[in-house]
C-alpha cells in the first residue's frame, strides 16, 4: 500500500444496522409519546474487532500520532470524540472514537425522526491519510465516514423514486438554529406562459419554534405548522403566493396515522389561454391520513373555500368578476406494490363551486402515476414514469374553472401529499410542450377557450450514462469474507443484515424490552415489510447524483 494514499479500515461490525422505531401508545387521546426506541444490530463485535486490528495492522498505523480527526457528515465540524491530535492511535482509541460516533449520531436519527418521521440505516467507515505531512512526520490522519440511509414513514414514495440524496447524516445541533426552524427553500424556474420565475418559502413548527434541534417532549404528537411560499416571474407581472396556519396531530403506531385542521390563504396572478386570470382564496381544509398496510397511505382531505376571480380573455377584453364558495374533497393514495417494488399514486378531486343566483357547477378529476427504476446494471437504473389522467365539469363553470390543458406547476408523483399542488385539482390534461394552462379549445372568433372535460397520458423514460453519475453506496470491497470466501462489498454487507440479520436481533431487542413473543415477531415483520422495498432500492440503485436524458411522450384531449 502507498504511503501517499489512505489506508481502508472498514468498520463492519459496530452498529451496522441501526433502527430508530418510534414506540408509540395507540391511544389517540393520548398527548405526548414516548421516546423512539434504538435497535442495533450487531455482528460478534469481537470477529469485528480482530479484522479490525488485522487491516491497521497491515496498514501500520498503530503507534503513530494522530495529526488531525475528521467526521465527515453534514454540520459535524464541532462533533467531539475521544480521540484527538496528538494522541497515540491504538485499536481501543478507534473503537472508543467509533462508539461514541455511534451514539450520537442515533440521538440525532432520533431527532431526525421527531422532524421528518424517518428512520434510518447506519454504517460507518474509517480512513487513514497516511500522505507526508513536512510539517508533522510520522503522523496520521483518521477520518470517520458515517453513511446514513434514510427512510421516511410519512411519504413512502420518497423511498424508491429517484430524487436527490445524502448518504451523509445530519448533526441537528450543529445547524443555526433560524435555519433549521423556518427551513427556508429557494429555486428557480422557466414555464413557456409564465416566463422565467424565482420562488421562495419557508415551513416552521411553533411548537418547537425555540428549540428544533430538540423536539419538545411535552408538544408530543401536536404540530402547530405556519408555512408560506411565494413565485414570481422575472419580465412579467404573474405571480403565486400562499400562506397557511395549521393544527397537526401525528401517530407512528395506530391506523390513523394524521390529523389535520387547516387555513389558508391563495393569491396569483396567471396567464390562462391567451388571457390572464387573478385569484384570490381563503380557506378552510380538514383532512386525515391513514396506513393501510405496509407502505400504503390512504389521506382524505374535505374543505370550503371562499374565491374572488377575475378573467380577461384577451389583451383586448374586459375583465369579468366572479364570487365563488366552493366545497372540495380529495382522496388520495401512496402505494409501493410489494409484487412490483414501484411507486403509486392514485387520486380523485371533487369541486362543488355555488357563484349565487342559482348558479353552480361540479368538478370531478382523476388521476394515477406509477414510477419504477428498472436496475440494468449496479447502480444504474432506466427510469419509468407513467401518469394518466382525465376529468369533467358539469353546470355552469366560469372561464377560470374550465380545463387548459399545459405544463404542470408540480409533479404529480414528488410532491407531498400535504403541497398545495396535489390539494387542488388539477387545472387540465398535461402537455409539457404547452405553458401552464395555454392549451385550450380556439373558437371561431380565435379566442382560446377551456373545456368541460379532458383525458392524458404522459410517459418519461430516463436512460443511464454510467460516467454521468455516483451511487449513494458505492460498491466498493470490504475484504471481510463472505460465506463463499469472497470479499463482500459495502452494498451486500449492508442488504445481508437488513434482510438476514436485522429480523432477529430486532425480534430479540423487542422481547428483551417485555414485548411479548407473538407480537415482537408480528411487529418485527411488519418492520421489515414496511422497510425492505426502501433499502433494497437506497442501497442497491440509488444516486447520489445522476444526469440522464430523458424521453418524453404526450398525448392528451379536451
Amino acid at each position: 500500500m502507498s504511503s501517499a494514499r489512505p489506508a481502508r479500515l472498514l468498520r463492519a461490525g459496530l452498529s451496522a444496522l441501526s433502527l430508530v422505531l418510534g414506540a408509540m401508545s395507540p391511544a389517540i387521546g393520548s398527548a405526548q409519546n414516548p421516546p423512539p426506541v434504538s435497535i442495533e444490530f450487531e455482528p460478534d463485535s469481537r470477529e469485528s474487532t480482530r479484522n479490525a486490528d488485522e487491516r491497521a495492522t497491515k496498514a501500520g498505523v498503530y503507534s503513530l500520532r494522530v495529526r488531525y480527526v475528521k467526521v465527515e457528515a453534514r454540520w459535524a465540524d464541532s462533533v467531539e470524540l475521544p480521540l484527538r491530535p496528538g494522541d497515540l492511535l491504538t485499536r481501543e482509541k478507534i473503537f472508543q472514537a467509533m462508539e461514541a460516533l455511534e451514539a450520537e449520531i442515533n440521538r440525532q436519527v432520533g431527532v431526525g425522526w421527531r422532524l421528518k418521521g424517518e428512520i434510518g440505516v447506519l454504517h460507518i467507515d474509517v480512513d487513514f491519510d497516511q500522505a507526508p505531512a513536512p510539517d508533522a512526520p510520522g503522523t496520521v490522519g483518521v477520518i470517520f465516514t458515517p453513511r446514513y440511509v434514510g427512510v421516511s414513514l410519512v411519504r413512502v414514495g420518497d423511498n424508491v423514486i429517484p430524487i436527490p440524496r445524502s448518504p451523509l447524516p445530519t448533526f441537528y445541533d450543529k445547524v443555526p438554529a433560524p435555519l433549521l426552524a423556518l427551513n427556508p427553500r429557494f429555486g428557480a424556474s422557466y414555464d413557456r406562459a409564465f416566463g422565467a420565475a424565482l420562488g421562495a418559502g419557508i415551513a416552521t413548527d411553533l411548537l418547537n419554534l425555540r428549540d428544533p434541534a430538540h423536539p419538545s417532549t411535552s408538544a408530543g404528537p401536536h404540530h402547530l405548522d405556519v408555512s408560506g411560499e411565494a413565485t414570481k416571474a422575472v419580465d412579467e407581472s404573474f405571480y403565486r403566493a400562499n400562506g397557511a396556519i395549521g393544527y397537526r396531530m401525528e401517530r407512528t403506531a395506530t391506523t390513523l396515522r394524521e390529523v389535520s385542521l387547516r387555513a389558508g390563504y391563495d393569491g396569483a396572478h396567471e396567464p390562462l389561454g391567451d388571457g390572464e386570470h387573478s385569484h384570490q382564496a381563503a380557506s378552510l381544509l380538514t383532512g386525515i391520513a391513514l396506513k393501510l398496510a405496509p407502505n400504503t397511505r390512504l389521506h382524505l382531505d374535505t374543505g370550503y373555500r371562499h374565491t374572488e376571480d377575475s378573467v380577461q380573455a384577451n389583451p383586448s377584453a374586459g375583465e369579468t368578476h366572479t364570487t365563488a364558495e366552493e366545497q372540495t374533497n380529495r382522496v388520495l393514495i401512496d402505494a409501493i406494490p410489494p409484487a412490483v417494488f414501484g411507486f403509486v399514486r392514485a387520486a380523485l378531486w371533487e369541486d362543488n363551486a355555488w357563484l349565487g343566483g342559482g348558479v353552480d357547477y361540479q368538478r370531478l378529476v382523476g388521476r394515477v402515476g406509477y414510477a419504477k427504476e428498472f436496475g440494468v446494471a449496479p447502480s444504474q437504473t432506466i427510469g419509468l414514469e407513467v401518469v394518466m389522467g382525465g376529468g369533467g365539469l358539469w353546470g355552469a363553470a366560469p372561464e377560470y374553472a374550465r380545463f387548459f390543458g399545459g405544463a404542470s406547476p408540480g409533479n404529480f408523483l414528488y410532491d407531498s401529499p400535504a403541497s398545495r399542488a396535489l390539494l387542488d385539482a388539477p387545472a387540465g390534461p398535461v402537455i409539457r410542450s404547452f405553458g401552464e394552462r395555454e392549451a385550450g379549445i380556439k373558437t371561431r372568433t380565435g379566442a382560446v377557450r377551456g373545456g368541460d372535460a379532458f383525458w392524458h397520458v404522459n410517459v418519461t423514460l430516463a436512460l443511464p450514462i454510467p460516467k454521468l453519475s455516483r451511487p449513494l453506496i458505492p460498491d466498493v470491497a470490504t475484504d471481510l469474507p463472505g460465506r463463499d470466501g469472497k470479499p463482500l462489498t459495502l452494498k451486500q454487507m449492508i442488504t445481508n443484515q437488513i434482510e438476514t440479520s436485522g429480523p432477529a436481533f430486532a425480534a430479540a431487542a423487542l422481547k428483551s424490552q417485555g414485548v411479548p413473543p407473538d407480537e415482537a415477531e408480528q411487529q418485527v415483520k411488519e418492520i421489515f415489510q414496511e422497510i425492505t422495498p426502501a433499502t433494497r432500492f437506497i442501497v442497491n440503485d440509488a444516486s447520489l447524483w445522476a444526469v440522464k436524458p430523458l424521453l418524453l411522450l404526450d398525448a392528451g384531449g379536451l
